[in-house]
């Protein structure tokens, strides 16, 4: 019988085991009361997009906190796969997040220059792949060398990436309750978002509460990009709003996945110019994904299966596929010419989604690929 992984079956009786020292706490405790470790969330039904990663966080997880699994930001990659170490062990930990403005710190350097079997990323990259419902390929945010100079930071406890969607949309629910509860009763949850997270965990409310419209929507990539060419994510009134104040626009080819920030998309009308694209049925079913192909210089091409074998080994550059399509007859025919020709390329739909993110034509390798 496989063993039971004690993050994903808290168990439901009346107590749940500490991960750290497995020690049985009661279920209404929210903590260890030996080692202070955090009761974990619950995993059933939550995308394990950090599945493999031992984090160590730099910079980011309050000091003034009993354990750091007490952070927000322990406890959303906890939740999603990840296991998170509260001391760097070069010898155990496999990836770096830290706070921008620590690129020069003593951990960075430690991990940068002597272990690059560790990744060292911003802390926006986690909230990223959040967002995002998946793991956005570390290497393209990842820091491989020690700048001359660190990004500027902030003292004091409001950090940059608060601001995040993400962050911003579900802090209070990846806060402990316990200490959520605490603060209720002090009279501190005086936003009208605070006082809704109250009432969902049984709390009462003012009869005049007025919970805010939620203020970021994300949408696809490929939606985001049929966008730019039908004009949707540049309408006139919405300039009119954001015309004081407005920073100058990046020439720098970028896809915002944020309603909101659809104005500021630019499109690179090259990104795919000389590439050949096939794609998997599932893919090829969905329309916004051929036209936001085409819109970026691509051609994409259709195969039957008298013609799909010819195809591969003269025409086609990239077989685009989704998880869905792994076992579709065109993928294994794919993989097998891929063998022989050199030239064509078998990737994952998440590397098109992140070129088209980056603005560049990222190397298919790794995660992209099939191994």
């Amino acid at each position: 019988m496989a063993a039971t992984d004690s993050l994903d079956l808290l168990q439901a009786a009346s107590s749940w085991t500490c991960p750290s020292c497995t020690l049985e706490v009661p279920r209404e405790v929210g903590s260890c009361q030996m080692c202070n470790y955090a009761r974990p969330m619950d995993r059933r039904g939550v995308p394990q997009i950090f599945t493999g990663f031992r984090m160590h966080f730099n910079g980011i997880i309050p000091r003034s906190l009993k354990h750091p699994s007490h952070s927000v930001e322990w406890r959303m990659a906890e939740r999603h796969g990840a296991t998170c170490a509260a001391d760097l062990d070069l010898n155990s930990v496999n990836m770096l997040v830290y706070r921008p403005g620590y690129e020069r710190s003593e951990k960075v350097r430690k991990c940068v220059d002597g272990h690059s079997n560790i990744v060292v990323v911003p802390v926006t990259w986690m909230l990223d792949c959040l967002l995002q419902s998946r793991q956005i390929n570390p290497s393209t945010y990842a820091l491989t060398a020690i700048p001359v100079v660190s990004q500027p930071t902030v003292r004091g406890p409001d950090l940059p990436h608060y601001q995040h969607p993400y962050f911003f949309m579900n802090v209070m629910e990846y806060s402990l309750s316990s200490v959520f509860a605490e603060e209720v009763g002090k009279g501190k949850a005086s936003d009208p978002m605070q006082r809704a997270a109250a009432a969902s965990v049984g709390m009462e409310m003012p009869p005049d509460v007025r919970i805010q419209e939620a203020q970021y929507t994300n949408v696809r990539v490929f939606d985001a990009v049929c966008n730019i060419i039908s004009g949707k994510g540049t309408d006139k009134a919405g300039e009119e709003l954001f015309d004081e104040d407005r920073e100058e626009r990046s020439l720098k080819a970028t896809i915002e996945i944020l309603k909101c920030e659809q104005r500021n998309s630019r499109l690179n009308n090259g990104l795919f110019r000389g590439m050949n694209f096939l794609l998997a049925p599932t893919l090829e079913a969905n329309a916004s994904i051929s036209k936001a192909l085409t819109a970026c210089g691509a051609n994409v091409m259709t195969a039957t299966p008298d013609t799909l074998t010819n195809l591969l080994r003269t025409s086609v550059t990239h077989v685009l596929y989704s998880d869905k399509d792994l076992q579709s007859p065109l993928v294994a025919k794919a993989a097998e010419v891929r063998k022989e020709i050199r030239g064509l390329t078998v990737a994952n739909l998440s590397w098109a989604e992140d070129c088209l993110m980056m603005g560049e034509a990222i190397p298919a390798y790794g995660q992209y690929c099939i191994a």
